[in-house]
């Protein structure tokens, strides 16, 4: 996986400042780069590793949790437009075949 993240670096008197909106709202601030390179790289991997352990815990739910989830915040008209015969007419909604009768 690939991701493209801003970092907005600063010279300042007392030596540098970056930050990274996308990772973490704190600031980072050193008297070089390398220790301002050090601390992002830390606090992106730190980032990468929530997400994994986000993406695990999502891989590990029942199938009905799931469903659940997606449809939470529907409102009562958006799932009565949803289709209610899908076990019956799964090759429809799968491939596009005529609906059955």
């Amino acid at each position: 996986m690939s991701y493209k993240i801003n970092i907005s670096l600063e010279k300042k008197e007392s030596g540098y400042s970056a930050s990274c909106p996308e990772i973490t709202d704190k600031e980072f601030e050193g008297d070089s780069l390398d220790i301002i390179f050090a601390e992002l790289k830390k606090a992106i991997q730190f980032e990468l590793q929530t997400q994994e352990k986000k993406a695990s815990k999502k891989v590990n739910q029942p199938i009905w949790e799931v469903a659940q989830s997606l449809i939470q915040d529907m409102t009562e008209d958006e799932l009565n437009l949803l289709p209610t015969n899908g076990a019956e007419q799964h090759d429809h909604y799968i491939y596009g075949t005529p609906q059955e009768e």
